[in-house]
């Protein structure tokens, strides 16, 4: 689900437009805590926004749906103690795991892997960048 949005978030001008800034604002400092995080605040406000629609609120709609409530658990201490951290560390690049170089390959050419945790629908839908 998360990677048909990500996807989305691509070509729907709205959400375009916040995520886009994602896109624009990457937060390279990786050792530097930041409190923000743990309110789902990322660097900038738009930023914000593209994490919101793209992420957290789907992440809860899913959740709720299934009643799976560790998914929103297993996403809050992914998204507040983690992702910052490593989904833009160039030194980062764990095979099987979407971040560090693979989500900067992204980064680099928007229309390749769109996966934010496994690249499993990357290599289904043939998006996968190495």
């Amino acid at each position: 689900m998360l990677y048909w949005i990500h996807r989305a978030a691509h070509i729907i001008p709205i959400v375009k437009k916040y995520h886009f800034n994602h896109h624009k604002v990457i937060n390279t400092n990786t050792i530097k805590w930041n409190w923000n995080n743990l309110l789902l605040y990322n660097d900038t406000t738009e930023s914000t926004i593209d994490l919101w629609l793209t992420e957290v609120i789907p992440t809860c709609i899913l959740s709720y749906l299934t009643g799976q409530w560790w998914l929103i658990i297993f996403y809050y201490l992914w998204a507040s103690l983690l992702q910052e951290r490593i989904e833009h560390n160039k030194n980062f690049d764990i095979p099987l795991l979407t971040s560090g170089k693979w989500h900067l390959q992204h980064h680099n050419n928007g229309n390749y892997n769109f996966g934010l945790f496994l690249p499993v629908w990357d290599k289904i839908f043939k998006t996968e960048r190495k």
